[in-house]
């Protein structure tokens, strides 16, 4: 097992004037797949340029924990168009698999603190999945960046908050598995998962045919009322909020055009 980082392609860590700015909590904490999983999603302070900030915590001592690659929480192999992912290990030891080598790594608070975290930047291949070596609980804080005004299909809280609800509610048995459902609310981050990754003869077809299956489910999903958020997966608050209602709409005024 490599402790090899993957390429990152952007600079170290910059001390800004708000690095003294607190973080707080603005969701959760959620226990999700059987208690093996925590999350909660802090407010980031302005020098990471972040979209979203979250606080995840894998319980070394639960079962599923010991799966590693296989616990259901643990993602395929994906890369994002234009948004970029930093992490750091606050305990434990977490793993990632990235690149088209499909390259495993293992990181710890003595690897990468917060004065050196691991930045995976757009288009690189990757995963997180929990160590099963680890000797106790394995808490990270990851976030996404950057964080235009203007940017489309940003990796936000609501998008892993309904993703990871669901797929937690689905792991348990509380929920089916809708591959529609899953399709558009992944959609409109901006990702692609990755097929045959080291079959390097298919070069960009490794992410582009997942992309357009991707693309078709999400508009088959709208034209059948699927929606990229779900109500229960959010506050009264939240589901409230004018721009929620204009991303929820957004999708409503498509199918329009689609009839």
């Amino acid at each position: 097992m490599s402790t090899r980082r993957p390429p990152t392609g952007g600079p170290g860590v910059l001390k800004n004037d708000d690095d003294d700015e607190p973080e707080p909590v603005i969701a959760g904490p959620f226990s999700l797949f059987d208690g093996s999983f925590v999350l909660e999603f802090l407010q980031p302070r302005r020098s990471r340029n972040a979209s979203v900030l979250m606080r995840t915590t894998y319980k070394h001592d639960h079962p599923w924990c010991k799966k590693g690659k296989d616990h259901d929480q643990s993602p395929p192999l994906h890369l994002h168009f234009q948004q970029a992912e930093t992490f750091v290990v606050l305990s434990g030891q977490v793993g990632t698999t990235t690149t088209f080598s499909t390259i495993d790594a293992i990181y710890t608070p003595e690897t990468t603190p917060a004065s050196n975290p691991c930045h995976i930047v757009p288009w690189v291949p990757h995963r997180f999945w929990p160590s099963p070596a680890a000797t106790e609980d394995t808490t990270i804080l990851l976030w996404a960046h950057p964080n235009p005004e203007h940017m489309d299909d940003k990796m936000d809280r609501l998008f892993f908050q309904t993703l990871l609800l669901y797929l937690s509610d689905v792991s348990e048995g509380k929920e089916r598995l809708d591959l529609l459902q899953v399709m558009i609310i992944q959609h409109f981050s901006a990702t692609a998962l990755i097929m045959f990754p080291k079959l390097w003869i298919l070069g960009p077809l490794r992410w582009w045919i997942p992309w357009a299956f991707q693309c078709l489910c999400a508009y088959l999903a709208m034209w059948m009322g699927y929606t990229p958020l779900l109500r229960r997966y959010m506050s009264q608050e939240d589901w409230e909020d004018e721009d929620v209602q204009e991303r929820v709409g957004m999708w409503r005024k498509e199918k329009k055009k689609v009839q």
